[in-house]
């Protein structure tokens, strides 16, 4: 049986993958709503990075480098894509 928790890294890693896919939807209808560049198609690397974390998790191997990458790019679209959104124009 496999360790319970290799099963929960995987799981929450692949949840947070489908979460910032519904960022990446979020951001591509913004942008198609309003005509701001919203940089939508970049929410695809950290959920790529996610993924293969999960792959490289399952064996055993740590993806920690991997996940970080993933993490911090997430946050720094994350961050630009709520500054584009909130911005107020005169």
């Amino acid at each position: 049986m496999a360790d319970m928790g290799i099963v929960l890294g995987a799981y929450s890693l692949i949840l947070a993958s489908v979460i910032i896919l519904f960022m990446f939807a979020i951001g591509r209808l913004y942008q198609l709503n309003f005509g701001k560049k919203t940089y939508y198609k970049w929410f695809l690397i950290p959920a790529a990075l996610f993924i293969l974390c999960v792959g490289m998790h399952v064996p055993g191997y740590n993806g920690l480098v991997i996940g970080f990458v993933g993490a911090a790019s997430l946050l720094t679209l994350t961050a630009i894509l709520y500054k584009i959104m909130t911005r107020v124009e005169k």
